[in-house]
């Protein structure tokens, strides 16, 4: 038996231990899973097909995403690193009701829905995790829907962009794990984030610009990264939790949004900088 083969055994009963199951259950189980690779841009699962496997992500990116009216491709939801998904689908006996895509090449552990069904029967622990992580993300996936479908063209990006702040700093079961004032780069093409938001590259284009002067974001060879994440996670709780907000807000009023949470985070955190709305300076 290879180093190789013994440390990823090791990784998926670790990973399983984690989701609920017992040592000598996920020791047992470990062996039913599979590890798989896509290419990016691979379509993972077609809304209205079968889903046949619960899915971690070991490393990538993956999109769930719908067609608007004009038969754009909007995202819901975006997993990353760590993150399970599929579970919906299996427990409901439902087909999928979106498109899954991989955005970057992408390594999954897969685990297959009978195994799935009888652990979510018999482990009381397994159940209660798949339970908590359905009821947070049916939420989740119900108000981002809404912003995503119904806002304008300027929230669709801003919120675009956020949900992949959270996709790169959340865990499946746990808060986000990014420390304070740090960045992520985004490994995703401007051109594939223009899309998944609806808007054209020259539009998607004017709204960075007015991030980056700011200093929401920043452009590294071609790469956007985005600066702050606890603000950008704390503006996308805001804007799903919001009942009552402005689906058509401006450019400025989103910066200016963006710009009061920070101050609110900094009086909490005096540590950690605020934009001051110029990009080249040392915050």
């Amino acid at each position: 038996m290879s180093t190789a083969y013994r440390s990823r055994q090791s990784y998926i009963v670790a990973r399983l231990r984690r989701v609920g199951l017992s040592e000598a259950l996920a020791l047992q189980t470990a062996p039913l899973v599979a590890v798989q690779s896509f290419e990016a841009g691979t379509k993972l699962w077609t809304k209205g097909g079968e889903v046949h496997q619960w899915r971690l992500i070991m490393d990538g990116l993956v999109s769930a995403s719908i067609a608007t009216s004009s038969n754009a491709s909007t995202p819901i939801a975006i997993y990353g690193k760590g993150a399970w998904f599929g579970e919906q689908s299996i427990i409901n006996r439902k087909p999928s009701y979106a498109d899954y895509v991989c955005l970057t090449p992408t390594e999954l552990l897969s685990i297959g829905a009978n195994t799935f069904d009888t652990l979510f029967v018999q482990q009381p622990d397994f159940a209660r995790f798949v339970a908590k992580l359905m009821a947070w993300r049916v939420q989740k996936t119900s108000e981002t829907l809404t912003l995503m479908k119904l806002g304008n063209p300027c929230l669709r990006v801003v919120m675009g962009l956020a949900q992949f702040a959270e996709a790169l700093s959340y865990r499946a079961e746990r808060p986000p794990t990014i420390g304070f004032g740090e960045g992520l780069q985004l490994p995703v093409p401007q051109n594939t984030l223009a899309s998944l938001c609806g808007v054209s590259r020259t539009l998607f284009s004017e709204y960075v610009q007015q991030l980056v002067l700011h200093g929401w974001l920043s452009v590294a060879y071609a790469k956007l990264e985005i600066n702050h994440v606890w603000t950008w996670l704390i503006f996308a709780r805001r804007q799903r939790e919001n009942t009552f907000h402005d689906l058509s807000p401006s450019i400025t009023q989103l910066l200016e949004e963006l710009r009061s949470i920070a101050q609110l985070e900094n009086a909490v955190n005096l540590d950690r900088p605020v934009p001051t709305g110029h990009a080249d300076l040392d915050w």
